[in-house]
């Protein structure tokens, strides 16, 4: 700060004698604003002050004029102004014991000497503003945070600041300079506790972290969290001793309403499940009101139902309830069988009808309410009003007796949910008894029949996540194991649990899919994309499952279509999946054959025909006409020979109307079968298929990613193949553990993958966590991929928009996941490992021969240094490899496509496992050739990939001798 800005901010008050010339004084005050008095005597200016917001009051006082004494006391006591005197009247002692600034006698009052006390003045000020307003901040947060201070000198003498009485005197009346002055705040059952710290604090010395309860003169209980640091002199005495305490009542608080939310969230899942196992809501009430209850910690949970539609009054009766021990129950007794609502209740009934909550002390409500609770001891009431469909049917409530308790918006939000449960399944079963009423007429059981059928797809949609993650589980686990040394039996029983694991996730999938269409959550999302490469996509795997069945299948695309379409291909090819696996399932001879034309052309616009022709068993007349309708098979005898839902076409007609297009068959039983549907594409304006710069593979990011998974099998199977890619992975199982982790080893973090539902903090909100933090404790850019079960409307969205960088859906696909890896990465570079080590395969240099790293110290890193189980797997690998060249020998000899892509398929499991991810690639490259026939080209690239081979094994087992 410049000297002219300094002078600027300090303001005078010169209270000066009458006889004192106004020459000299401006001579004084010089550079700064001042306003100038003169008086008889001074003392009788300092009412002044009262009006001038003056920083400094300038006393110069005639010859004789003893009151600027007075003045000053006045100054200083009264107004805190800071005063400098000028006088040849001595005293100066005196004034300064009274808080004088400065003091000159008149031979001393020169400009330079004022200008040198003013500047210290301003110094001064400004240091006292600073501290005041850090004393200020320093309490504001106290206050805010609810926390205090407390530091204790050498004669155990304690001061408390303001932010730690407010605190304690909750519960004290008043604290004293002796720090046992806290003991009588103390909760009776943490009395030892608190004077056991003590003695460890000021007798031991020892810092001290750990938490009290604090009794307050209503009874009421505060959590404190204490910290405690020790000072010692060199003989072990006390020198100094400071501390703080937080008030930690909320963060219990919330801990015992998410603990109480999570224990009911369990009973309703437990009521979903037996209600989507069977829709008799009735059967499982009672063990549900018993769960709630004990989950809620309450003495009565209460349903009441309205009296049936045509009665001539509105009444109510009370048909479930739960009491707790010691309560008596209520159910059967006449004044809760059919009691009239009004007049008592008139005021409660539209609010209900809103569906709106009354909740409250009994006390507090009207004289007329009252009577009826009081008259079993309620002191608190909840009341929830439960709607089957749009219909009131009743309501849902909580009582306590106990005392009166104020009820937490967890637990409001819960037994709302818990009543729209009840609502739902109410209303599905009243549904189902109206689909099997005979007296209603053809269009009341229609529009019935739908509603009910929404009610349910609604259901099986949400309950979607819970179903596909365990089958998630057992998938991966299987994979998993598919892995490891499996004898031929094994891995014949392994197969059959991943085909049978498949073919559950396929059916849930399909119900999972028509739940969505019926929902009305299902959409298309239209890209940009290559037609005929998505094509082969779609078809690739059909042309082996048609070798094995010595079935012809072809499929050709009319010249005329466009190369680059804007649509939904992933539809497309559901669509196509749906199709083709029917026509192969039901073919036993000859041939399956798909074709694709050009039907219709528009402005930008292209109408596509697919036909799916087949030579199999064919329809029978009276089945074309429901064969597109849900749960409906060709064949549904009970001796059928093809597993299936019957939902494939339903799905496949419901695509391909929302593509605008339309599908249909033409059969004869004994002669085959034609299905054909058109879709309408957007034509994209650049029909150059752009070249796919190839992304780095796996074996260029060896990356410490932490896993937030909740599911153990989920856990097991993603930390092993993960690991199998030379990544190093820490778990979590929800979001607090994944944010702890990153808090504490956020820097050698390169990437998150986190699952979206898991207990006490969702993934969602892990997320959102990391993004709008301050960049302290997390990394905000951390690449971060969600896991999920979710596949309904928005669900990716939703997930993206909380900061996610990329979405993986389960089961997980391992190629998806490592696509997700390096997409999320992009330009970051992963943390790396310092003096990894690696083995060169010696190799001829032979052209097409693949190079061959043996990365010990990533190998070492992924088995977390125990040798001896890395010393197993690479003797299990020699052993291992010489059977699967041998089996890869015998496919070669007999040109057997299916054989050499299982071969190969081995080959690429236990390259990976020792890292060699550039043979992996090339070997999962051959084998895909191997399901597209093209066996010639497979086998010329074998000689290559054998040589490569053969020399990783020599350097494992060379490395594994040295082990």
């Amino acid at each position: 700060m410049c000297d002219g800005e300094a002078e600027a901010n300090l303001k005078l008050l010169v209270l000066a004698g009458k006889n004192v010339e106004s020459a000299s004084i401006v001579l004084m005050v010089q550079g700064y604003e001042y306003s100038l008095v003169h008086l008889a005597s001074v003392s009788r200016g300092v009412r002044r002050l009262d009006k001038h917001d003056a920083d400094c009051v300038l006393l110069v006082p005639d010859e004789g004029d003893t009151t600027w004494l007075r003045a000053v006391q006045r100054i200083r006591n009264e107004y805190g102004v800071h005063v400098i005197v000028v006088t040849n009247g001595g005293h100066e002692d005196k004034a300064r014991a009274l808080g004088l600034f400065d003091f000159f006698s008149q031979a001393q009052a020169l400009p330079e000497n004022m200008t040198r006390s003013l500047r210290h003045l301003e110094s001064r000020l400004m240091l006292e503003r600073q501290l005041d307003k850090e004393r200020f901040m320093h309490e504001w947060m106290e206050e805010t945070d609810r926390f205090g201070r407390w530091e204790m000198d050498s004669q155990s003498r304690v001061k408390w600041s303001k932010g730690f009485r407010r605190i304690m005197e909750r519960g004290c009346h008043s604290l004293t300079e002796d720090f046992d002055s806290i003991r009588a705040c103390v909760h009776p059952e943490d009395v030892e506790v608190f004077d056991r710290a003590n003695e460890a604090t000021f007798e031991q010395g020892w810092p001290l972290d750990f938490e009290y309860r604090i009794q307050g003169k209503n009874n009421t209980v505060n959590y404190l969290h204490v910290n405690r640091e020790v000072e010692l002199d060199d003989a072990g005495n006390l020198r100094r001793a400071y501390g703080m305490v937080r008030d930690v009542s909320l963060q219990k608080e919330l801990e015992e309403m998410l603990f109480r939310r999570d224990a009911i969230l369990q009973v309703l899942t437990s009521f979903a499940g037996r209600f989507l196992r069977k829709a008799d809501w009735e059967e499982g009430i009672g063990s549900a009101l018993d769960e709630l209850g004990k989950a809620a910690d309450i003495t009565r949970v209460f349903l009441f139902s309205k009296s049936e539609e045509g009665s001539s009054e509105e009444t109510l009766s009370l048909n479930y309830e739960w009491v707790a021990d010691g309560f008596p129950s209520l159910v059967g007794k006449p004044e809760f069988i059919n009691q009239s609502f009004s007049p008592q209740y008139d005021s409660w009934r539209i609010p209900l009808l809103r569906r709106k909550i009354i909740c409250g002390h009994v006390k507090d409500f009207r004289k007329g309410e009252r009577g009826f609770f009081e008259a079993t001891g309620v002191k608190s009431v909840m009341i929830v009003p439960v709607f089957a469909g749009n219909t009131w049917w009743g309501f849902l409530g909580f009582s306590e007796h106990r005392m009166e308790r104020d009820w937490l918006p967890v637990e409001i939000e819960s037994l709302t949910l818990a009543a729209n449960l009840f609502g739902s399944a109410i209303h599905y079963g009243r549904m189902g008894e109206k689909l099997v009423s005979a007296n209603r007429s053809a269009e009341e059981a229609s529009a019935v029949a739908l509603e009910a059928n929404l009610a349910k797809s609604m259901f099986l949609a949400n309950m979607s996540h819970e179903i596909r993650t365990p089958i998630s589980g057992i998938l991966g686990m299987a994979e998993m194991v598919v892995t490891t040394g499996l004898t031929d039996e094994q891995r014949e029983h392994m197969d059959m649990i991943r085909d049978a694991a498949g073919s559950l996730l396929h059916i849930v999938n399909d119900i999972l899919d028509i739940s969505k269409i019926e929902a009305g959550k299902m959409e298309l999302k239209p890209v940009d994309f290559d037609f005929r490469a998505a094509l082969e996509t779609s078809v690739r795997s059909f042309g082996p499952q048609a070798d094995v069945s010595n079935i012809a299948f072809r499929y050709s695309v009319s010249k005329d279509v466009p190369t680059v379409l804007n649509g939904d291909s992933d539809r497309l090819g559901q669509i196509l999946w749906n199709l083709l696996g029917n026509a192969l399932k039901f073919t036993e001879r000859g041939l399956v054959e798909l074709t694709v034309s050009v039907t219709r052309q528009e402005s930008g616009r292209i109408c596509l025909l697919f036909k799916v022709r087949d030579t199999g068993t064919g329809i029978s007349e009276d089945k074309l006409e429901s064969i597109f309708d849900s749960f409906t098979q060709a064949d549904s005898s009970l001796r059928k020979k093809h597993q299936g839902t019957g939902l494939g076409l339903t799905i496949s007609r419901q695509l391909v109307n929302m593509m605008g297009g339309e599908i249909g068959v033409e059969s004869e039983q004994g002669f085959g079968s034609t299905f054909h549907f058109t879709a309408w594409f957007g034509v994209a304006k650049e029909q150059e298929v752009e070249e796919v710069r190839a992304p780095l593979t796996p074996k260029t990011l060896h990356l410490n990613i932490l896993l937030a998974e909740d599911n153990p099998l989920n856990r097991k199977y993603l930390t092993h193949f993960l690991s199998m890619f030379g990544h190093t992975i820490t778990t979590a199982e929800n979001g607090i553990e994944a944010l702890n982790i990153l808090e504490t080893q956020g820097k050698s973090i390169d990437l998150v993958l986190m699952d979206v539902q898991m207990p006490e903090m969702s993934g969602i909100e892990a997320t959102q966590a990391i993004r709008e933090s301050d960049g302290k404790l997390y990394d905000r850019s951390i690449p971060i991929i969600a896991l999920t079960a979710y596949a309904m409307k928005g669900d990716k969205e939703r997930m993206l928009d909380s900061g996610m960088n990329d979405y993986v859906s389960k089961p997980v696909d391992m190629h998806e996941l490592s696509d997700a890896i390096i997409r999320s990465m992009g330009d970051r570079c992963p943390q790396g490992r310092a003096g990894a080590s690696s083995v060169q395969a010696s190799g001829k240099n032979v052209e097409g021969v693949i190079s061959v790293k043996l990365d010990m110290q990533a190998l070492i890193d992924r088995f977390e240094g125990n040798m001896a189980l890395l010393k197993d797997i690479l003797d299990l690998f020699v052993v291992e490899a010489e059977e699967k060249i041998v089996n890869l020998d015998k496919a070669t000899e007999i040109r057997d496509a299916k054989m050499m892509g299982a071969s190969l398929h081995s080959i690429t499991n236990i390259a990976s496992h020792v890292l060699a991810m550039e043979l992996v690639k090339k070997s999962r490259e051959l084998e895909k050739w191997c399901y597209l026939g093209r066996l010639d080209s497979v086998i010329e690239e074998l000689g290559p990939l054998k040589s490569s081979f053969k020399e990783l094994v020599k350097v494992v087992s060379a490395e594994a001798v040295k082990l």
